[in-house]
């Protein structure tokens, strides 16, 4: 497991779970996130481990090998959207297939991306982004504190 110190002062930091068991694929991750200070990432290198840091880190997002030895990408997915903590999680799918079927599998399968390998940095990016931006308006729709001002204002009306 790879982990990097949160300060303990300044914001909190998102989380990026990477279930992931080729040293070079990790390492490429690392240099892409390299630049950015908000993120922190957490490395997996199998399924089984990936689930344990999911339920006991709740990362904002979660980038897995769909050809992972032992368990499925599927399986993974199966279990963390059966727990209450983790099932909104963004997934992101990181396959060696470009073929629009097996990109379409994935989707359909519930992936919240699709990304193929070798992994590029800007749809990579770009996807993080967005699975980021979902994962933040999911917890805020999630935050007690804000679903109990919600149900006032509805009561008030």
């Amino acid at each position: 497991m790879i982990t990097r110190a949160i300060p303990k002062t300044g914001p909190r930091r998102c989380r990026l779970l990477y279930v992931e068991d080729h040293a070079d694929s990790v390492a490429l991750v690392e240099t892409l996130l390299a630049g950015r200070k908000d993120l922190l990432l957490l490395h997996a290198a199998d399924a089984k481990l990936g689930i344990k840091l999911a339920r006991a880190k709740r990362p904002e997002a979660i980038l897995i090998n769909v050809d992972l030895a032992g368990m499925s990408a599927l399986e993974f997915m199966k279990a963390l959207r059966a727990d209450p903590a983790t099932e909104a999680t963004p997934i992101l799918a990181l396959g060696a297939s470009a073929a629009p079927e097996a990109i379409v599998k994935g989707l359909e399968a519930g992936f919240f991306q699709y990304l193929t390998k070798p992994l590029q940095s800007e749809p990579f990016m770009e996807a993080l982004a967005f699975a980021l931006e979902f994962a933040a308006v999911e917890r805020s729709e999630q935050n007690p504190v804000l679903l109990r001002h919600r149900t006032t204002l509805k009561e008030s009306r």
